[in-house]
């Protein structure tokens, strides 16, 4: 039997019509090369952090189960309105939640780790429904309530659950077709990359890029399953395959880095130590006595647990970088705004795609920090 896994963000979804296009192409595929569907969505675009603002509003310091609850809530919403335009074709669908997609979870400073997945209830419901939709990002705690897996970690699910039916491969839907050389819509020279491997793409997703969640990579290379972007856009075209083999090479504008400092290298070291236990990329900077780095993911999970561990850094503050990837990161750039960032990226991704001479006044222009290393 073939069964298809395909996972839609939240740039798939700008208003009510667009669950009626996310339908009509489940019928397509069911018509053509499918036999069944499993789509994972995400909230409905800006949604989440709509919700975010709400719960912040009520209490700035809430829980982090009363954040989860609200939080997941806007793809709770997703699914039931995907349903709806599904139900409109006479199409038998089945739909899963945190708390009945068999995602068991618990926390580690602050962070949602996954400690068991049951194949069981995807299984079933394969059983009675051609279509079964699953709410994305989310899974249940020990005590019954559902949580969140992280920030845009949709992805991380429909990795799941294309290991769980043995499909080998899931399709990633966004609004972009794949995975860029830079971000297209700020250095228009970008070019599509067609295969990008594993260990390329979660370096690229770490240092910022927003196409596909490091999590979901790393469980898809454990497991062998090849992940395709794509869009639903007119016109585009096939997209980027994620596998074992392929190259990645790319530049990444990252507009919410954290910049920390700490005290001295001794207590730089210990906080390493805590990143490397939690898989956080730390990119270090090359300066001489200067105990600073970047952090250009997971950033609040990171400085919550070197507060556990009590480890004060001496300033942590967001910036806006632009980081040279090649098998490492290489060179990070500190912007004072998007448009100096945009203008670095299209200098840097010359140099680094292209193979044409930097300008000289680089640094003298915008103002770059030295080489950074990780």
């Amino acid at each position: 039997m073939t069964i298809k896994v395909m996972k839609f963000g939240g740039s798939s979804f700008t208003d009510a019509g667009s669950y009626h296009i996310v339908a009509r192409h489940i019928l397509d595929r069911l018509a053509k090369d499918a036999e069944q569907v499993i789509v994972v969505v995400s909230a409905m675009q800006g949604h989440t952090e709509a919700l975010k603002s709400l719960v912040l509003s009520v209490n700035e310091t809430c829980s982090t189960d009363a954040s989860h609850a609200v939080l997941t809530a806007g793809e709770m919403i997703s699914v039931g309105l995907l349903e709806a335009a599904l139900q409109r074709h006479s199409v038998p669908v089945a739909s899963l939640f945190g708390y009945s997609v068999g995602i068991k979870t618990s926390l580690l400073f602050g962070r949602t780790l996954i400690d068991e997945v049951d194949d069981k209830p995807l299984l079933k419901a394969l059983e009675v429904a051609r279509v079964v939709i699953v709410a994305g990002a989310q899974g249940v705690d020990g005590d019954g309530r559902v949580s969140m897996l992280g920030r845009n970690s949709s992805d991380l699910t429909a990795v799941i659950a294309a290991d769980i039916v043995g499909s080998g491969a899931c399709e990633i839907y966004s609004d972009v077709c794949g995975i860029y050389s830079a971000d297209p819509r700020m250095v228009r020279e970008a070019r599509l990359l067609p295969r990008v491997s594993y260990a390329s793409a979660s370096r690229i997703a770490r240092c910022g890029a927003k196409v596909l969640h490091h999590g979901a990579i790393e469980y898809a290379a454990g497991r062998g399953i090849a992940i395709s972007c794509k869009s639903l856009l007119p016109n585009e075209t096939a997209g980027t395959l994620v596998t074992s083999a392929g190259g990645g090479t790319c530049v990444v504008i990252n507009p919410s880095a954290t910049r920390v400092a700490f005290h001295s290298a001794v207590e730089k070291d210990r906080a390493k130590g805590v990143f490397h236990r939690l898989g956080i990329l730390w990119t270090e900077l090359e300066q001489d006595g200067r105990n600073e780095g970047y952090l250009t993911h997971d950033a609040d999970a990171a400085l919550f647990a070197l507060q556990q561990e009590d480890i004060d850094p001496l300033i942590s503050a967001q910036r806006i970088v632009v980081l040279e990837v090649r098998e490492r990161v290489r060179k990070v750039y500190e912007l004072r705004d998007l448009d100096a960032a945009a203008y670095c990226a299209r200098q840097v991704h010359a140099e680094l795609v292209d193979g044409a001479e930097a300008p000289h006044s680089r640094q003298a222009l915008i103002g770059d920090t030295p080489l950074c290393r990780r």
